[in-house]
């Protein structure tokens, strides 16, 4: 079996070590070493597509990874239904200059835009949202302050859906599955004491693809009545607040009648 860095070249056109392939993907630098020397040792599914996530494969390349190294096709990536789009909150998302995306009461990505794909490439990959903040070596890499800004409330977020909604089998799926597969996680999960509805207005740290320092983004979360879809922007922190500091006077223009000067050019 030929090993991966002769047939594919994608860690060292993307600039990544093997320290830090492996890193990204949860396991030491000498494992991930023997996968790309082709030597067998077991790889789970889930770790061949953290590989194919981390170093951005294609779906041909994904399957040839999972033929080469498992003598089977990977599983279909999981694609939403096209009757659960919304397409009036798709054209909004995709009108978007920002990263936006929509997903159901599990979690489950819907639709987003391409600035969303840049930012997030998991999402490509059709992963839950919970799922991959929650359980996923690269999350912890890319969220500044995991534990505290992101896990706790994001866990509570679905700690309470989970209760409320405590026979819907999808819900139960993603519960169960950061249960089994992240202990940190699992713990915070069930036992955490955290309180947290929703992250609209929340200002968090991350970084981002192919930029060298952290960035402060603001979420804006919308929902739709009829069909219980929700809409997500992650909004620059420093747009997020001109707008905000914008707002008074726009709407102080409007309630006296006067219009606004208009800026220079």
């Amino acid at each position: 079996m030929p090993g991966l860095t002769a047939r594919y070249g994608t860690r060292r056109r993307k600039g990544l070590t093997q320290a830090e392939v492996a890193y990204l993907a949860g396991v030491t630098e000498g494992w991930y070493s023997r996968l790309e020397r082709g030597v067998p040792d077991g790889y789970s599914d889930e770790f061949l597509d953290s590989l194919v996530r981390i170093l951005g494969l294609d779906d041909a390349q994904r399957t040839h990874l999972f033929l080469e190294v498992t003598g089977r096709e990977p599983a279909p990536r999981c694609r939403p239904d096209a009757n659960t789009i919304d397409p009036v909150v798709s054209h909004i998302v995709h009108s978007l200059p920002w990263p936006a995306y929509t997903y159901d009461p599990r979690w489950d990505i819907r639709v987003f835009n391409k600035a969303a794909a840049r930012d997030f490439p998991w999402m490509l990959h059709g992963v839950n949202v919970m799922i991959w903040a929650l359980t996923y070596p690269e999350a912890r890499f890319q969220l500044i302050d995991w534990e505290e800004t992101w896990a706790k409330p994001m866990a509570s977020q679905l700690r309470i859906a989970w209760r409320t909604n405590p026979h819907d089998p999808r819900l139960a799926e993603v519960v169960q599955h950061i249960k089994d597969a992240d202990p940190v996680a699992g713990r915070i999960l069930e036992h955490d004491v955290t309180t947290v509805t929703h992250p609209d207005g929340d200002r968090r740290r991350l970084y981002l693809p192919h930029q060298d320092e952290e960035v402060e983004v603001e979420f804006v979360a919308f929902s739709r009545l009829g069909n219980n879809i929700r809409l997500m922007v992650v909004m620059p922190a420093d747009i997020a607040q001109h707008a905000k500091e914008a707002m008074p006077s726009t709407i102080a223009s409007v309630l006296d009648g006067t219009p606004e000067t208009p800026a220079s050019a």
